[in-house]
Parts: C-alpha cells; sequence; structure tokens
C-alpha cells in the first residue's frame, strides 16, 4: 500500500499531466489574431447606385471533355505594393473582373486554372494528396509587366515580374468531391522567388465569400457539397491534438506503472534485507 505522502505525490503528478493534455487540445484550435478589416467593400458595378449590386464572379474551366473541372466563385481583389521614382511605397488595385481569359489543364491528380485581365495573369494550381483523398492547392503565381499603367511613377518600369507562393505551399485542403467555402476574406501573399528579381514588389490577392472546387468533371456548374473552412480560415489537422494527447496518456500511465515497479522491488529489498 501507498503511505498518505505517495497518494499526493501520485495525485499532483496526475493532475499536473491532465492540465497540461487539456491545454495541449485546446491550443490547436486557438487564434489570437485580430478580425482585419476588409480591404474593400464591393466590387464596383455598372448598375445604379440604388440597386443592390452583386459582387461575386464565377470562374469555370473545362476539361477536354467538355466537363467542369475547376470552379471558382469569389470577389477577388489584387494588391500591389511597389516603389515609386520618389522612393516612397505604394499600393495599386485592381479588381478581378468578371470576364477574363481563361485556360487551364485538367489532369487525373493535378491541375492548374489560368486567369488572365489587363495585363494581370494568375495561376493557380491543384494537387490531389497521395491517398487521393483531398485535394488543395499547392501553389499560386502571378506575373506582369512593371509599365503596366496600374502602377503610377513607378521607379523600375519595363521588368517582366513574376510573384509567387513559397515552396511547399498548402492552401484550402478539401475532401475531393467537396467544394472548399469561406465567408472570411482569405488573403494570398506572393513575392518573388529569384533572388536576383529587382522589382521588389510584393502581390497579395484578397479573395471574400470564396467558393472553390477542383478535380470535379461534372456537366454544369454542379457544386459538391460544402466543406466550411475553419475558424481561423485555415486547415486544422486533428491528428496532432490527438497523437499529442495519446502520448501524455502514454506517458502518465508509465510514471504510474514505473514507481509502482520502483516501490515494489525497494519493499522487496527492504524485507529481505530483514530477514538477513
Amino acid at each position: 500500500m501507498f503511505s498518505h505522502r505517495e497518494l499526493l505525490y501520485l495525485r499532483a503528478i496526475l493532475l499536473a499531466t491532465l492540465l497540461h493534455l487539456a491545454n495541449a487540445l485546446q491550443l490547436e484550435g486557438l487564434s489570437t489574431k485580430k478580425p482585419r478589416i476588409t480591404k474593400y467593400t464591393m466590387k464596383p458595378t455598372a448598375s445604379s447606385a440604388t440597386a443592390v449590386p452583386s459582387s461575386l464572379s464565377l470562374y469555370r474551366l473545362n476539361a477536354s471533355s467538355g466537363a467542369t473541372c475547376i470552379l471558382i466563385q469569389t470577389d477577388g481583389l489584387l494588391s500591389i505594393t511597389y516603389r515609386d521614382k520618389y522612393n516612397e511605397d505604394k499600393e495599386a488595385d485592381t479588381f478581378m473582373p468578371d470576364l477574363m481569359d481563361i485556360s487551364g489543364e485538367c489532369l487525373e491528380d493535378e491541375s492548374r486554372i489560368t486567369l488572365a485581365w489587363k495585363g494581370f495573369t494568375i495561376n493557380m494550381y491543384f494537387s490531389k494528396t497521395p491517398g487521393g483523398e483531398r485535394w488543395y492547392v499547392n501553389g499560386v503565381d502571378l506575373a506582369y509587366s512593371s509599365s503596366n499603367k496600374l502602377f503610377e511613377h513607378i521607379d523600375r518600369p519595363g521588368l517582366d515580374v513574376k510573384l509567387a507562393t513559397p515552396p511547399g505551399t498548402l492552401l484550402f485542403p478539401t475532401p475531393v468531391g467537396k467544394s472548399y467555402t469561406c465567408d472570411k476574406e482569405l488573403t494570398i501573399t506572393m513575392y518573388a522567388q529569384d533572388e536576383s528579381d529587382k522589382s521588389g514588389h510584393l502581390a497579395k490577392l484578397y479573395l471574400r465569400e470564396l467558393r472553390m472546387q477542383s478535380f470535379m468533371y461534372k456537366a454544369g456548374n454542379a457544386w459538391g457539397p460544402t466543406f466550411q473552412c475553419s475558424a481561423t480560415g485555415t486547415y486544422r489537422d486533428e491528428t496532432a491534438p490527438i497523437a499529442v494527447g495519446s502520448t501524455l496518456a502514454v506517458a502518465t500511465v508509465c510514471t504510474v506503472v514505473g514507481y509502482g515497479v520502483w516501490r515494489y522491488f525497494k519493499v522487496k529489498k527492504f524485507q529481505y534485507g530483514t530477514m538477513a
């Protein structure tokens, strides 16, 4: 039997472990970020001021069979930070219009959609996870000329600029057959990946009320069931808290069993010493 002091010691170990376990499970779902104030209110339309405008645009890429491959619905804004000839940082904004030059590629495990307007070209690359259960965006890049008339008094005109998300990007992971949906404003940041870049530009793609699906291969614009984004707007991997919890539980059991074994042999040793 354990003494009263040893029982208190074991109880303290168990309590500390349980508190640590609870904290580990909760941290994954918490976010300390403040809500972002939206950069824009609504895409301008040609309708009258009294009408209620529809700010969402629909972009569709068809496979060679004619079936829908990629479908994107959003209210998008592209914002580029650059430096002018007065050595001041400026921002140039352009809304993603309803009508775009759309092209791309539809394969079994990889797809791409290209959206081009007013001298700007955005590529979005889609892939499936190794098991084929989920699709996700594994890269976004942007190409344009620094001589584009959108940039006023730019310091270095005539440059072919290419910005992109960093390698290893994993955005919007969604079960295959479902459409990623998020009412929050999402931001994709792109910057130069080439060290020889001379532009120094930074681009942010703001996507509001996003709905997106790839690897559809359906006729018409039929969306799959919705898959809502998480509270933080990012993917939450449920395996992490489960793994942490399991590890702590095993550690607790090992601690208790180890202490019991140690005490058992200590008592045995004392008994043998007494008998001798």
